[in-house]
């Protein structure tokens, strides 16, 4: 661990040599840095996610959502339970299916995005990519869509 409590990443010993490693390891960093970017907000890396989700493609129903961000069910209605509370999103029946819901984002929803989220989300991301030249930025994030996404 260093000082900060986090795990030492795996530098130059064996282990730098392993991709999946070090994409775990950057992976957590990034979890890290969002948890505590967000803290303040009392909001957690999740609910994040579902209002991106939204903003780009909303509304949805919440089972889609889930499975974009691979959240369970019942985690997943405790996310939308968070973000209405809070007016950043609103879930009404979904016309189609009235078993189902359909959730958007509101107004306060997309202007709490683009003001507080979006910037701190782009801090986090900036803080661990400022070792990359904007080249390799943009090389490593299509490698990454390529491995994720088959893009």
């Amino acid at each position: 661990m260093d000082g900060d409590g986090r795990e030492a990443p795996a530098g130059a010993g064996p282990l730098a040599a392993s991709t999946c490693w070090l994409l775990g390891d950057a992976a957590r960093e990034v979890a890290q840095g969002m948890e505590k970017a967000l803290e303040g907000e009392t909001l957690r890396r999740r609910e994040y996610g579902v209002l991106v989700v939204l903003e780009a493609d909303g509304p949805l129903s919440q089972q889609e959502i889930g499975r974009r961000l691979a959240i369970d069910r019942s985690t997943m209605v405790h996310v939308v339970d968070v973000l209405e509370g809070r007016g950043l999103v609103a879930r009404t029946r979904d016309r189609a299916d009235r078993r189902a819901y359909s959730i958007a984002l509101t107004g306060l929803g997309r202007a709490f995005l683009a003001d507080v989220l979006h910037p701190a989300a782009a801090a986090v991301q900036d803080r661990l990519m400022e070792r990359l030249s904007r080249e390799d930025r943009t090389r490593l994030n299509r490698i990454l869509a390529q491995l994720v996404m088959g893009t």
